[in-house]
């Protein structure tokens, strides 16, 4: 996992909760790493992973709650840091189906040893848009707070319903989004 994220999460405790309970949570963390993470570090995922369980068990949220808020919190700052991703697309869907296509290739020529989710994309009408998502780590939870991100940042709700996942024993996550009007 490159160390981007980790600094993202770290903002994302820092900023709702306190540096301190950040500093609070990671004490409390089996991390492999001892150094501090570096957005173009590369890390084991089992870090990440340690500390978002952790920030659950001491937030008293669940896990998934922790991915979701995380994946809301995350995706204006990714654009932040990476605004050509997303200027050319005035649509919430348009943007969406680049992900594989454009955005993972792109983070592979930044960071040549990232391991990107892989994104599969059906469009079965205008206003909706089917995707799998398959990833070692299982993150759907952080894909649906995403998906907030992106429904907030274009200001257009974006209704979606998950019909497979990972942690019910699927070989994938499918998801089914519909697209509302603009707010």
């Amino acid at each position: 996992m490159k160390g981007i994220i980790f600094n993202i999460i770290e903002e994302f405790i820092g900023e709702n909760w306190g540096e301190e309970k950040y500093e609070e949570i990671l004490g409390l963390c089996p991390l492999h790493t001892k150094e501090p993470f570096v957005g173009p570090g590369t890390y084991p995922d089992s870090d990440l992973i340690s500390i978002v369980e952790k920030a659950a068990e001491i937030l008293e949220i669940s896990v998934p709650d922790v991915l979701r808020a995380a994946g809301k919190f995350m995706f204006p700052k990714l654009v932040e840091k990476f605004p050509q991703f997303i200027a050319l697309h005035k649509h919430p869907k348009d943007f969406l189906v680049t992900i594989d296509s454009v955005i993972h290739v792109e983070v592979k020529k930044l960071y040549r040893d990232a391991e990107t989710p892989r994104f599969q994309f059906t469009s079965p009408a205008p206003n909706k848009l089917a995707f799998d998502y398959q990833s070692k780590r299982k993150f759907c939870a952080l894909v649906e707070g995403m998906l907030d991100g992106v429904a907030e940042h274009y200001k257009m709700p974006i209704q979606y319903h998950q019909t497979k996942c990972t942690h019910k024993g699927d070989t994938d996550c499918h998801f089914e989004l519909q697209f509302g009007s603009r707010a």
